[in-house]
C-alpha cells in the first residue's frame, strides 16, 4: 500500500469488486525492483515461508508423531527383547517375556518367550543327558571294582599256593573256572553298559538258577570282600526252593555292593540274611557299624551322595543309588535302617516269579 500512487481508486475499486461478487479482490503485487531493502527482505522471507512452510511443518508433525509412537508403543517392548537377547547370551533362563499389548510387538515378543522357554527346555534336557552319562560312567567303575577285586584275590590266591605246589589240580581248575566266569561277568556287564544309554533302559534277563550256585557265588563275594576290608562275615539261609528266577548279574551287583558298604563301615562283621517267602527273594545285609546317619537315611539313595571319614577310600556314593534302581528293574526296592542295637540294616526285595 506504501507503493501505490492512488489509494482511493483502489479502494474504490475493491468496494465495487466486493459488492458484485462477495468477496475482496486479491492485493495487487509490486515490482520487487522499486521495493526499499528492508520491504524487499520482507517479501523474501515471506515468500521462502510460504513456500516451505509446509514441509516443514508436515516433517515437525511426523517428527513428534513417531516419537510419541516410538515411546508408547516401540521403546518398552523393545527395552524387553533386547534385555531378554542379553540374558540368553549369558545362559540366563529363568525369566519371562512379559508385554501385555496385543498388537505386533505383543506378538513378537510372545515368539520371543517361546523361544525361550525351548531353550530352556532343550538347556535341560541336555543337563539331563549329561547327568545321566555322569552316572553312566560312574556306575560302570563303581561295579568293576568288586569283580576285579575278586579276580585279584584269586591272583594272589595262586601266586600264594601254586608255586610250593600245595594246590591240587582239581583246585587250581576250580581256581581257572572261578577267573573265566568273573572275566565273562565283566565282559557281560561292559557290553550291557555300551548297548544302553541310561541306566533305567537296562533289561532284566531271569533265568533259573540252583540255590547252590547262587549261595557259593555269594560266599565267595563276601569272602573276597572280608579279605579285602580285614572283617568278619556269616551268611544265613532258609530259600526253600531249589531254583529261583533270578537275573543273576543283577544279583551279584546288588549283593556286592550292599555288602562292601557293609564291610566298610562294619567295626567287626557283617550278616547276610537270604529268605525266599512265596515270589520273593530278601536279601538282608547287617553290620555292626554306627548305622545310617539322619542325614544319609533321606539321601544314601541319591546318586554320588556319601559320607567320608577320614580313614575312608573315596568312593562314587552310587552304591545304594544303583541297588535301588536295580531292585525295582527286578521288580522289587530297597530300603535302609538301623538295627535296635546299632548298625546299619539295608534289604533288598527280588521278585523271582
Amino acid at each position: 500500500m506504501n507503493y501505490i500512487e492512488d489509494k482511493q481508486q483502489l479502494y474504490e475499486f475493491q468496494n465495487a469488486y466486493s459488492e458484485k461478487f462477495g468477496e475482496l479482490p486479491p492485493i495487487p503485487s509490486v515490482n520487487k525492483s522499486i521495493l526499499s531493502t528492508t520491504d524487499k527482505w520482507f517479501v523474501e522471507m515471506l515468500d521462502w515461508i510460504q513456500t516451505w512452510s509446509m514441509f516443514f511443518i508436515s516433517s515437525l508433525c511426523v517428527f513428534f508423531a513417531l516419537n510419541r509412537f516410538y515411546r508408547h508403543r516401540l521403546k518398552n517392548p523393545l527395552e524387553i527383547l533386547q534385555n531378554g537377547a542379553e540374558k540368553i547370551g549369558r545362559q540366563e533362563l529363568d525369566f519371562y517375556v512379559a508385554y501385555e499389548q496385543d498388537d505386533e510387538m505383543g506378538q513378537l515378543c510372545d515368539a520371543f518367550e517361546q523361544m525361550r522357554l525351548q531353550l530352556k527346555d532343550n538347556n535341560q534336557m541336555m543337563w539331563k543327558m549329561l547327568e545321566e552319562q555322569k552316572q553312566m560312567r560312574a556306575a560302570f567303575s563303581h561295579d568293576l571294582r568288586t569283580p576285579l577285586s575278586v579276580l585279584k584275590g584269586y591272583v594272589e590266591y595262586l601266586n600264594r599256593y601254586y608255586p610250593d605246589g600245595r594246590l591240587s589240580k582239581e583246585k587250581v581248575i576250580e581256581t581257572l573256572r572261578e577267573l573265566d566266569e568273573q572275566t565273562q561277568r565283566i565282559e557281560n556287564f561292559a557290553d550291557t553298559m555300551k548297548d544302553i544309554n541310561r541306566l533305567d533302559e537296562r533289561k532284566v534277563n531271569r533265568k533259573l538258577m540252583n540255590k547252590a550256585s547262587v549261595l557259593k557265588k555269594s560266599e565267595e563275594v563276601l569272602h573276597t570282600l572280608a579279605e579285602k576290608y580285614g572283617k568278619t562275615y556269616s551268611i544265613q539261609e532258609t530259600i526253600q526252593q531249589k531254583e529261583i528266577q533270578l537275573d543273576i548279574d543283577i544279583y551279584m551287583e546288588i549283593l556286592e555292593n550292599i555288602t562292601a558298604n557293609a564291610m566298610r563301615y562294619a567295626k567287626k562283621e557283617i550278616r547276610l540274611e537270604l529268605v525266599d517267602i512265596e515270589s520273593w527273594l530278601y536279601m538282608n545285609v547287617y553290620d555292626d557299624g554306627t548305622g545310617f546317619s539322619t542325614e544319609a537315611l533321606k539321601s544314601a539313595r541319591k546318586p554320588f551322595y556319601h559320607e567320608l571319614n577320614e580313614n575312608e577310600e573315596d568312593h562314587y556314593g552310587m552304591g545304594l543309588y544303583l541297588c535301588d534302581n536295580l531292585c525295582k528293574k527286578h521288580g522289587g526296592k530297597l530300603s535302609i535302617g538301623n538295627q535296635g542295637t546299632g548298625g546299619a540294616a539295608v534289604k533288598a526285595q527280588l521278585k523271582i516269579k
